[in-house]
């Protein structure tokens, strides 16, 4: 594709994602299977509030038939099974996206994993289901994996578990799933992230994605307040900072260009935009250069008990039940509609912090200045 033809086809997303954001029109759907997680991150804290919860009050595989059914497959292009460990409900899971696929083929479904149960079986069975994107976490060499990840043997499994995928897929010559690594830099890997290059490229992965760790800040927290509600978000650090300090950020990204020079040839997809997009000062203090929020307009965030939320970074906000209620009266009630306005006036303090939004969140002239900006210039931002 030539790069005019690339131009006006962003373009055209961003001119739609523009009427998509003023009339809230959803077209994502965040679904979180359960809260509960094989692996103990230092960047997250999602499995200590799994170990919190009734297990027998996650949504069951037909109420999560009747939830989408209720969101409008038609109407949806992407569906995100998340956790946690998804791979936990995989009884759920799996019929899930078979469900999906069936109704809607044109539907991309994607499926983060750590790999924790992924074995062969497990893996043709989502090759066979339809899902649409895999992606594998996976942040450095075995021994800084495994510490970061806090699991021991997770990086031998995530090695297992790519195997397995690019086995199922070339057994039954399907193009899909699309096999992601995708690495989270920190201070706990930047001196070593860049070893999973080969490694990714001798298991045949389809894409190798580069992002930054984040940190919502505890002051912001504080400060966010929606109808007498603070936000309890899981994507905070326990203890130390996972940020990198200025030397560190400056490495990171001499890193990240080199790599790019380097890896041209490569029949695996590079993609490092979420570093590219970020400036040393956002690498040090956290900030992301995001100006208002399309996630929480076109994404409909459900947790695993059936409830809505205005957005995964603030899961205790909550507008309705979709298993209880029609779609229309909890998306279209005052409470989701007070989150958008408060968010839009900028009073959601910790959206400052929502490394989730360096990606999906750039406004209509950010992301034409970055599309030209980083094609023109072949570098990201301060590099």
């Amino acid at each position: 594709m030539s790069k005019l033809r690339i131009f006006f086809t962003v373009l055209k997303n961003l001119i739609k994602r523009e009427l998509d954001y003023v009339s809230i029109t959803p077209t994502h759907a965040l679904l979180f299977m359960t809260y509960r997680c094989t692996s103990r991150c230092e960047m997250c804290t999602i499995w200590r509030r799994g170990k919190q919860v009734d297990a027998q009050k996650e949504l069951s595989f037909e109420d999560w038939k009747k939830c989408i059914d209720k969101i409008g497959l038609e109407n949806l292009e992407v569906v995100e099974l998340f956790g946690g460990d998804s791979l936990l409900r995989k009884d759920v899971t799996i019929p899930l996206i078979e469900y999906i696929m069936k109704n809607n083929e044109n539907i991309i479904v994607d499926l983060p994993i750590n790999c924790n149960l992924l074995d062969k079986k497990t893996a043709i069975a989502l090759v066979k289901a339809g899902v649409g994107r895999l992606y594998v976490s996976l942040d450095g060499p075995n021994a800084i994996h495994d510490e970061i990840r806090g699991s021991h043997g997770t990086f031998n499994r995530v090695e297992n578990g790519l195997k397995y995928l690019v086995d199922a897929k070339k057994d039954r010559g399907k193009k899909t799933p699309e096999i992601i690594i995708n690495c989270t830099i920190s201070s706990s890997n930047v001196d070593n992230f860049e070893q999973i290059i080969p490694f990714a490229e001798k298991l045949g992965v389809d894409t190798l994605e580069f992002e930054y760790v984040g940190e919502l800040k505890e002051e912001n927290i504080k400060k966010t307040n929606v109808a007498g509600i603070r936000p309890t978000p899981f994507y905070i650090t326990l203890g130390s900072s996972n940020l990198l300090k200025r030397e560190q950020a400056h490495l990171l990204k001499k890193k990240i260009n080199d790599i790019r020079k380097s890896t041209k040839n490569l029949k695996m997809k590079i993609i490092t935009r979420p570093i590219d997009a970020l400036t040393i000062d956002n690498l040090t203090d956290g900030t992301v250069p995001n100006k208002k929020c399309y996630l929480c307009r076109y994404t409909v965030s459900v947790d695993p008990y059936g409830n809505m939320m205005g957005c995964f970074h603030f899961n205790n906000y909550l507008s309705g039940n979709i298993k209880n209620d029609s779609f229309s009266s909890i998306w279209n009630n005052d409470k989701h509609h007070i989150f958008l306005k408060f968010q839009k006036k900028g009073e959601i303090k910790i959206c400052k912090n929502c490394i989730s939004g360096v990606h999906r969140n750039p406004t209509f002239f950010q992301s034409l200045y970055r599309t030209v900006f980083f094609s023109l210039k072949g570098k990201g931002f301060d590099e």
